[in-house]
């Protein structure tokens, strides 16, 4: 794995950049999420939709008769028995308005997982070769401590062997 700072090779088990000391954990972390699954069998697959479509068919029949029987308690019961015009058309205005919202709620979210697995499946990682690129360094290295302090002892030995 690269450093994406100063593009140097690290191996994949180290916590830390070995050139730069940049923490690695994160960046395994985004490869780690950016790289495909396992591709599970094709039988695998077909049992997961199967599954799916099943929990979809009972849970959309069993929403489905929640609500019929809360219309036809607030239609026959409130406004049709009691005669609560007014007030059963109020309450099935905002029953069937959390309705709505709750299913444009479900249906945002599948549209959202939708566009997730359609970017990740067009997501491509770069090649491990442009990665040491990433970083290019944008000033000169700064010099060692001691070499200054090496210059002056040599200015000094020049100054005594004149003297």
């Amino acid at each position: 794995m690269f450093c994406p700072h100063c593009g140097k090779r690290n191996s994949a088990e180290g916590m830390f950049c070995r050139s730069c000391g940049l923490s690695l954990e994160k960046v395994k972390q985004s490869l780690a999420e950016q790289l495909p699954e396992a591709e599970p069998d094709q039988h695998l697959r077909d049992r997961q939709k199967q599954v799916d479509r099943i929990l979809t068919v009972i849970l959309g029949s069993a929403f489905t008769v929640v609500v019929l029987g809360m219309l036809w308690a607030l239609i026959y019961k409130l406004i049709i028995v009691q005669g609560e015009v007014l007030k059963g058309s109020i309450f099935l205005g905002l029953f069937l308005a959390a309705v709505t919202a709750l299913l444009m709620v479900i249906y945002r979210e599948s549209l959202r997982e939708s566009i997730t697995r359609q970017r990740m499946s067009q997501l491509s990682l770069p090649e491990k070769e442009t990665t040491a690129k990433l970083h290019e360094p944008s000033c000169e290295p700064l010099g060692s401590v001691t070499e200054r302090t090496t210059e002056l002892l040599l200015a000094e030995d020049k100054f005594e062997r004149k003297s």
